[in-house]
């Protein structure tokens, strides 16, 4: 097995815990900088849905930006991390994982995985119910760290991290973020072939221009 992907399933498909879930929101969240808003600039169905998921949704920063933009919506957010997945102002959150959403059927309108997918342990699993969920005509968003960025896409992540030395172990979160974090994560073929099989249909895919982040819309 090619190192990347052996990194992939031992590292990196469970959730945040204790140490880990407090560097992500403390050191590694803040570090995605303005994507949130740059999400959200793209996602007018927003502006007309009723019910938005946030699976894996960490500290709560995607969800309640686009809570505070657009205030009709009824947010859930979902994190199978005990750390994560404690009550946030105007968000319905729940404890579980992406591969048994307690979510009825056709019940979303818009659903987001932020640098998510790739902790599923299920990727296969958890985009078929995610199909489950969203309504027919739906959307959902992957946002997910892009294997294949350019140096400066990764510089512009990667300086970040753990801003102003505040975070114990800041400068060896920075020189690992490239080729241990970045480089190991799934290629958008993959998530899309997966997506495919799922019963999804791309309908678009971009890179981020600022982050080392690729992001696809599917319905």
């Amino acid at each position: 097995m090619p190192l990347a992907a052996w990194l992939d399933r031992v590292l990196y498909r469970h959730p945040f815990e204790g140490g880990s879930a407090r560097r992500y929101a403390l050191a590694e969240r803040p570090a995605f900088g303005d994507l949130d808003d740059r999400l959200l600039d793209e996602l007018p169905a927003l502006a007309t849905a009723r019910r938005l998921l946030d699976l894996g949704f960490g500290p709560g920063t995607f969800a309640s930006r686009a809570l505070a933009r657009h205030p009709q919506l009824d947010v859930i957010a979902i994190d199978p991390s005990r750390d994560f997945a404690r009550p946030h102002p105007g968000l319905s959150v729940i404890r579980a994982t992406g591969e048994a959403l307690p979510i009825g059927s056709g019940s979303i309108d818009v659903a987001i995985c932020l640098s998510s997918i790739r902790h599923v342990r299920d990727r296969a699993a958890t985009l078929r119910e995610l199909r489950r969920v969203i309504r027919i005509g739906g959307t959902l968003v992957i946002a997910e760290l892009d294997p294949a960025a350019s140096p400066a896409r990764i510089a512009a992540h990667a300086d970040r991290l753990g801003a102003g030395d505040a975070v114990v172990g800041a400068a060896l979160l920075r020189r690992a973020f490239g080729p241990l974090v970045v480089r190991t994560a799934p290629t958008w073929e993959t998530i899309r072939d997966l997506a495919l099989a799922a019963g999804w249909q791309l309908r678009a895919r971009r890179d981020d221009p600022v982050q080392p982040v690729y992001v696809m819309e599917l319905q």
